[in-house]
């Protein structure tokens, strides 16, 4: 279960970004980024609750969601309406993932850049500086969703190591209402997350935001991450990527280790400022595991090699090629 909260975070996260600019422009590439700056506020400071699809691969998966904004302190529910009934619960310094089938709960601190995020809004585009270096970004249409008006923002990448992005974005609201990630070489999306229904009241009450069930009687595993440094079994921190893909950089490095396992990870996150990818460098892997090559775990790609006994594995929702070029350019010592 060493990584169920993280993919389960990532199988749930998949829309919302940000709008509400004059309706009448619709054609100046400034117009989709105020859009986009916009979005972020709606998603994490207002409230809302609905139901949620994700597909991808010919999988639907269906969540309830709850968000509750007070004072600016947001804390959020997501209840997954197929399988166990996980439950993920953020909250202003902890994340829980409650597995009930398990009757095991995992909590992780919000300390890091990785965990601050809304599983959400994880994977959804926001804007920064460096956006329109590797994006073309547009406001394409207006259009419905969920019986309401939308704008229609496009962002399409500019080469082949990142994918695209469509937004339909509430006109009134700047709530993102649907979302697909985009492959050029694929007619079909590569994800799609909707809202099938959506409230967004003044108030939510608090207890929409709590957990469904009693877990007293769970097993609670605490997962500690921490500034990154020297760990047993690991080389001195400070692996760096010899060959990264134009635009991305550095931004978050943390040791990640787990009171159930007290095995430690590295966690590296390269960004170009819209996509990510994370390297995890971990140490005691048995061999039967140590399986190279590519995979995917919902629609990101994840592409793993073994180097001096450990096991590096870059992923992220981003072409194949972009994390097999990171996983192989990851090498031990400083990169200055």
């Amino acid at each position: 279960m060493k990584n169920s909260c993280y993919k389960l975070s990532l199988l749930l996260s998949a829309l919302l970004l940000q709008a509400a600019i004059a309706a009448t422009a619709l054609a100046d590439a400034d117009d989709a980024v105020a859009w986009i700056k916009r979005m972020e506020e709606a998603v994490e400071y207002r409230n809302y609750s609905g139901t949620l699809v994700y597909m991808r691969s010919g999988k639907a998966d269906t969540f309830r969601v709850y968000h509750r904004v007070e004072g600016r302190q947001v804390t959020e529910r997501l209840l997954a309406l197929d399988g166990d009934g996980a439950e993920i619960i953020r909250r202003p310094d902890e994340l829980i993932c409650i597995f009930p089938a398990q009757r095991t709960v995992m909590v992780g601190n919000r300390e890091n850049a990785a965990t601050a995020r809304s599983p959400l809004q994880s994977r959804l585009p926001e804007y920064s500086a460096v956006l329109r270096q590797y994006y073309s970004v547009n406001v394409l249409r207006e259009g419905r969703a969920v019986g309401r008006p939308v704008v229609v923002v496009g962002i399409d990448p500019l080469d082949d190591y990142r994918y695209g992005h469509r937004l339909w974005l509430d006109k009134v609201t700047a709530m993102p209402l649907k979302s697909q990630l985009l492959d050029s070489t694929s007619a079909m999306p590569i994800e799609e997350v909707f809202f099938t229904s959506i409230e967004m009241p003044e108030l939510l009450n608090e207890d929409a935001v709590l957990p469904s069930l009693d877990t007293d009687s769970f097993t609670w595993i605490r997962q500690n991450e921490a500034a990154a440094e020297h760990a047993p079994g690991m080389p001195a921190l400070g692996w760096h990527s010899v060959d990264l893909p134009p635009g991305f950089a550095l931004t978050t490095e943390t040791l990640v280790s787990s009171s159930a396992e007290g095995v430690p990870r590295i966690h590296l996150v390269y960004s170009d400022g819209l996509a990510s990818v994370s390297v995890f460098i971990d140490a005691g892997v048995a061999a039967a595991e140590q399986a190279e090559g590519l995979s995917m775990i919902g629609a990101a790609n994840a592409y793993s090699v073994v180097r001096d006994g450990l096991m590096l594995t870059a992923m992220g929702a981003v072409p194949a090629r972009t994390v097999e070029r990171i996983a192989h350019s990851m090498r031990p010592g400083s990169a200055n």
